[in-house]
């Protein structure tokens, strides 16, 4: 009929404190998942010489920014685009330009050479890099863009500082 004995602590436990316990691990599992997820996305990176501070932001497999310089002997914008193509893998996709010169590509072994109707010239190319390094010159003001964000190297970093661009996950942005 009815069992009239006891319950030991080790039978019926103490459901509030398994609660409690269930709901903790469930929460710590699903941080570390989140965490787990968000350190293993994909950024480009800009890393700068000397210790300073680094900068990067998210990129998907297929994305594309932009380096944008004024070009030392033309004095006009030139803008060079990559394409993140997975970790230590960006692909400089086309080159923007406003005047064929000095120092600016127009040989057909470079690239396929289009003149636009606002009157640029675009270089197409496919030139695979592991990384992009580059000095920043207030002459130049090389900036990086993506997605409308400008990054301004000099304002950042300042006269004559090695500033290498690469691809790789967010842990290995916060472990370098």
């Amino acid at each position: 009929m009815f069992n009239l004995r006891g319950r030991s602590p080790g039978t019926s436990g103490d459901r509030p404190f398994s609660k409690k316990i269930i709901f903790t691990l469930v929460t710590v599992l699903v941080g570390l998942g989140i965490l787990f997820w968000y350190a293993n996305q994909l950024v480009v990176s800009i890393n700068p010489e000397a210790g300073l501070p680094k900068q990067c932001f998210t990129a998907q497999i297929g994305e594309e920014w932009n380096i944008a310089f004024t070009h030392s002997v033309q004095l006009t914008t030139v803008e060079e685009f990559f394409r993140v193509d997975g970790i230590d893998k960006l692909m400089m996709t086309h080159t923007r330009y406003q005047s064929l010169g000095v120092g600016l590509p127009y040989s057909p072994a470079e690239g396929t050479l289009i003149h636009t109707s606002d009157g640029k010239f675009i270089l197409k190319m496919d030139r695979p890099y592991k990384t992009v390094k580059l000095r920043t010159a207030v002459q130049a003001k090389p900036r990086i863009v993506h997605q409308g964000k400008v990054y301004d190297l000099c304002d950042l970093y300042g006269q004559g500082t090695l500033v290498e661009i690469k691809a790789e996950k967010r842990y290995q942005y916060w472990l370098n």
